[in-house]
């Protein structure tokens, strides 16, 4: 298996930060080996960016990887490098670089900087005639502004130079002591000497601007040299004079110390190269001319590409997860150098919870990764991987070819998103800022997509509030254009027919005259739980009035499904009042079948008035009320036991009324005339028994009430089948 390090590091883009990882990758390459570095999109104070950016190291498998270079002094913040330093002590099993003067708590490497300070220091005292200096270093409690301070003490002592204890000042390492210092020159309250020798670059630029805005020239009338050579010193006006050490030689020598860490095998690094003293305009010397190179242009162009994109317009306008993966990955143009097009691989990698709320104690991910991670694919739903694999299976899968790939924490403020992915087979040089913007505005992006989801959520979450009746819970006649839509794809996904149906309440007012408003409330709630239990197939109900009530369902071709379910409903209905004790309160209804159903959501609101005023007209007279508690049990009868010979007169006596008022009540009752009931109820138990039980064809015939003859003949008019073709198609499929 493939070795792979791991490296830690901050401001990649910074050319000495690039120049140390170059080395290393050379080394690392040449070796047959990978890296994984583990870097920042930003450096804030910002406690909740710290957060978002901390998050990256929490995903550290470090059983994937042989060995950490550690590079602390890419981090601006020491509270951050300390940070990353406990969480390794306390985490990580596999041997440790750390790239610095301190020996503990990791095996360190640095280079001889104390030895380049002096040459540099030698240069003015030699060149320049210097003897009065002030050399401004870095931090007091940092080994590394001793070792510098102690060049220069070096090469003053050789000059018989003595440096009293004021010209010695333990600044910051970045600019905010330099100014200082200018302020103090400026005012008097230091005297200008002839030269200020600087632990670094960035304090040299910060002191030369300085000085400037209060009127003292470099190197008029005074010499600023720096250390490091930053291209900052190279483009700065005047031009520093500056030591450039071979970063890209410390990260070869970094590696090679990890190498021996892990393999036991001490070798010495394939290149070798030292430091080299640049003479340049703060020290009174003529500045190296800078020529531009194909680096530099291709630099430019990709800036040109990069502001010509509109990528923050483009990734700003996406409505969907989708359309914002599309729009990235067709914009990663925008930071690929075109030289390594075809051998740079992105990917966007989200945790499962990334625009949800969550358990987290403020009320979303702040602390590490989800146990599954979403791999954003072009055109494609995300595919799930673990965590502990840190990348997707096609990042895993490189062969022996090496490669570096990059990890940055993808997070808004706090919010914790996830992490990109960006790898480079082979490449040294890859990495270039116009990453980290790419990465800035994806994150970005990012959180303003998740905002517009909540957004829309919140929208959806109070359209439910307008279109719900606040008493029963239930959809109400405002959702029913909402509903439509949703109602005539599910019909045409099942292939089956639609209806609806309208039901009301009539007499609800002297329910309110003998009992009050609070029992009638209580007949309508209780009415449509009811309604919602006995409707099990997926029908919408929504409530249209203070007793009217819509169902919307779907039946299969040549079903009576919905006469079935207005009987259950009104049975239902009625033993309700029974159990209560309470007058019988009239269930009203109107059925609409697919042939006469509107065509669209603007007509379906208006069609469901006119049904519920077809509903209401159809009173039923007081002798159809007496006689209706009979009838339902007629009609539970002639479905339970279809095997029966039921007949119009059989019926009409049971009840003691004649034939011909039966046959009228009965289908004023149900909608159905009794004799297609009865029809009804024996063919389908006919289906019933001929898929449920192995009946000869004679026995089911006689279970169902027919002679075989005509039994045959009525299942063949009425299902296009004979029964046996029935039993064996539904058996077959």
């Amino acid at each position: 298996m493939q070795k792979r390090i791991g490296i830690i590091m901050g401001k990649v883009y910074k050319e000495v930060n690039r120049q140390q990882l170059c080395g290393m990758l050379e080394e690392c390459y040449a070796r047959g080996m990978s890296a994984y570095v583990f870097t920042l999109t930003e450096e804030n104070n910002d406690e909740g960016i710290t957060l978002g950016e901390e998050n990256l190291f929490s995903m550290i498998n470090f059983s994937r990887l042989d060995g950490i270079i550690f590079l602390p002094y890419t981090f601006s913040s020491t509270e951050y490098w300390n940070y990353i330093q406990r969480f390794l002590q306390e985490n990580c099993p596999i041997p440790i670089v750390r790239v610095g003067m301190e020996p503990e708590p990791f095996t360190s490497i640095w280079f001889h900087d104390r030895a380049e300070i002096a040459v540099l220091t030698k240069h003015l005292i030699e060149v320049h005639g210097c003897r009065d200096m002030i050399c401004l270093t870095g931090q007091d409690f940092q080994s590394v502004s001793h070792e510098r301070l102690a060049g220069f003490l070096d090469a003053c002592k050789e000059a018989d130079i003595t440096v009293p204890e004021e010209n010695i000042i333990f600044g910051d390492f970045w600019i905010y002591t330099a100014r200082q210092l200018a302020e103090e020159l400026s005012t008097g309250k230091r005297h200008i000497p002839d030269a200020i020798v600087c632990a670094n670059d960035t304090m040299a630029i910060a002191l030369c601007d300085a000085l400037r805005d209060r009127g003292i020239s470099v190197p008029g009338d005074v010499i600023v040299t720096g250390y490091d050579g930053t291209i900052e010193s190279a483009i700065h006006v005047p031009p520093i004079t500056t030591y450039r050490t071979s970063w890209r030689q410390l990260g070869r020598n970094a590696f090679t110390l990890l190498y021996e860490l892990i393999t036991g095998d001490k070798m010495a690094p394939y290149l070798q190269e030292s430091g080299t003293l640049i003479c340049r305009e703060s020290c009174g010397c003529t500045s190296e001319m800078h020529s531009g190179d194909e680096k530099d242009f291709n630099y430019q162009k990709m800036e040109d590409s990069y502001l010509d994109n509109n990528l923050s317009t483009r990734l700003l306008s996406c409505e969907n997860l989708d359309s914002f993966v599309r729009t990235m990955y067709d914009s990663t143009f925008v930071f690929i150098d075109e030289r390594y097009y075809g051998l740079t691989h992105y990917c966007l990698c989200l945790c499962d919870d990334w625009d949800k709320s969550s358990v987290h104690d403020r009320g979303y991910r702040v602390h590490g990764y989800s146990d599954t991670m979403l791999q954003t694919c072009y055109g494609l739903p995300p595919e799930s991987f673990p965590i502990s694999d840190m990348v997707p299976k096609e990042h895993l899968d490189l062969g022996d070819a090496p490669a570096v790939t990059f990890f940055t924490a993808v997070h808004f403020q706090d919010r914790c998103f996830g992490y990109a992915i960006l790898r480079y087979d082979n490449i040294v040089d890859g990495f270039n800022p116009h990453y980290l913007r790419f990465c800035r505005e994806v994150n970005n992006a990012l959180e303003f997509l998740r905002v517009q989801n909540a957004l829309k959520s919140l929208a959806y979450h109070n359209l439910l509030t307008q279109v719900r009746d606040t008493m029963t819970g239930m959809y109400n006649l405002r959702s029913l254009p909402h509903l439509w839509e949703d109602y005539m794809q599910s019909a045409y996904a099942s292939k089956e027919k639609r209806f609806w149906i309208a039901l009301s309440i009539t007499g609800l007012y002297r329910l309110t005259e003998a009992r009050g408003s609070l029992e009638k409330d209580k007949l309508i709630v209780a009415f449509s739980e009811q309604l919602q239990n006995v409707c099990s197939h997926n029908e919408k109900c929504l409530r249209a009035g203070e007793g009217d009530f819509l169902i919307l369902g779907t039946e299969p071709d040549q079903s009576h499904y919905h006469n079935l379910l207005v009987q259950n409903i009104r049975e239902s209905f009625e033993q309700y009042q029974n159990l209560l004790g309470q007058s019988r309160l009239p269930l009203q209804y109107a059925v609409q079948t697919e042939e006469k159903m509107p065509r669209n959501a603007e007509e379906c609101e208006s069609a469901a008035m006119s049904l519920l005023s077809k509903a209401k007209a159809a009173q039923p007279s007081y002798s159809e009320q007496l006689h209706y508690a009979d009838l339902a049990e007629l009609r539970r009868n002639i479905y339970k036991h279809p095997e029966r010979d039921w007949s119009l007169a059989m019926c009409s006596e049971q009840l003691n009324i004649s034939s011909s008022y039966f046959h009228r009540i009965y289908q004023k009752a149900f909608g159905v005339s009794c004799a297609s009931d009865i029809h009804r109820s024996k063919l389908e138990h006919a289906k019933w028994l001929l898929l449920h039980t192995s009946d000869t064809l004679q026995e089911v015939a006689r279970k169902c009430g027919y002679d075989y003859s005509h039994f045959m003949r009525t299942f063949k008019k009425e299902f296009g089948l004979t029964p046996t073709e029935y039993r064996r198609g539904k058996s077959d499929s």
